[in-house]
C-alpha cells in the first residue's frame, strides 16, 4: 500500500497522482487538500492551526481523528502510525515553511520509518541503504549527505567518484548533476540521505 501524507500549505498538488493511494490529511494540511478538491481516506490532528470553520468544514468531508492538544507527538508522527504495511509512504509538504524545528522533526522520522519521502514544490527527499539509480528529471541537482559512513561511487553524474569514503560530516556530494540520462549510484554499506532539488529560482 503507498500512502500519501499532506501537511503542507505551500504545495502544487496538481502535478501529483493519487490514484490507488492512501490518503491522509494531518491538521491544516487536511484542510488544504480538501480545498484543492483532494479526497481524503482520513484527516488527523490537533487542529491547533485552522478556525473552527475550517475545522467543521474538514469533519463533513472525511472522517476525522481528533488528537489532543496536548501530547508526546507530533500530528505527522501520528499520522505515520496509521501506515500499516506500507510500501511507500510520500509526505508532502513538511520541507520549509516558517518553523523549522517541524523539518528537523519530520527528517527524524524519515530515519525512524521505512520507505518515506518528502516533496515539495521545489525539493525531493528521501534515504537509501543500497545501491540505486537515478532519472535525469526536473530536479537539477542532486546532493547526498552520509546518515552513516559509507563507500560511495557515482556514474553518470557531472562530479563522478570512484569509491569515495564519504562520512556524516563531509559536505563534498552536494549540489551534483547528472551529465547523463540516468545515474548510477552505488554504495558500500551506510545510508545517504538523497535530496533531489530544481534549479534555483532567480
Amino acid at each position: 500500500m503507498e500512502y500519501v501524507l499532506i501537511i503542507g500549505h505551500d504545495m502544487d498538488y496538481s502535478k501529483f497522482n493519487f490514484k490507488n493511494k492512501y490518503v491522509i490529511g494531518v491538521d491544516e494540511g487536511a484542510y488544504q487538500a480538501l480545498k484543492n478538491g483532494i479526497k481524503l481516506d482520513v484527516a488527523i490532528g490537533d487542529f491547533d492551526s485552522i478556525d473552527q470553520e475550517k475545522l467543521e468544514f474538514i469533519e463533513s468531508q472525511t472522517k476525522v481523528i481528533q488528537l489532543p492538544d496536548k501530547k508526546n507527538d507530533t500530528d505527522t508522527r501520528a499520522a505515520l502510525k496509521l501506515c500499516k504495511d506500507a510500501s511507500r509512504i510520500i509526505i508532502l509538504g513538511g520541507i520549509q515553511g516558517k518553523r523549522i524545528e517541524h523539518f528537523i522533526a519530520n527528517l527524524m522520522l524519515m530515519e525512524t520509518y521505512k520507505h518515506v519521502e518528502m516533496l515539495d514544490n521545489n525539493s525531493h527527499m528521501y534515504i537509501m541503504d543500497s545501491s540505486f539509480s537515478i532519472k535525469k528529471t526536473e530536479y537539477k541537482f542532486i546532493s547526498f549527505f552520509a546518515l552513516s559512513e559509507t563507500i560511495i561511487t557515482l556514474e553518470g553524474f557531472k562530479y563522478p567518484l570512484n569509491n569515495y569514503d564519504l562520512k556524516n560530516t563531509d559536505p563534498l556530494t552536494i549540489s551534483n548533476e547528472l551529465a547523463e540520462d540516468r545515474g548510477i549510484v552505488t554504495l558500500k554499506g551506510g545510508r545517504v540521505l538523497v535530496i533531489q532539488s530544481k534549479e534555483d529560482v532567480k
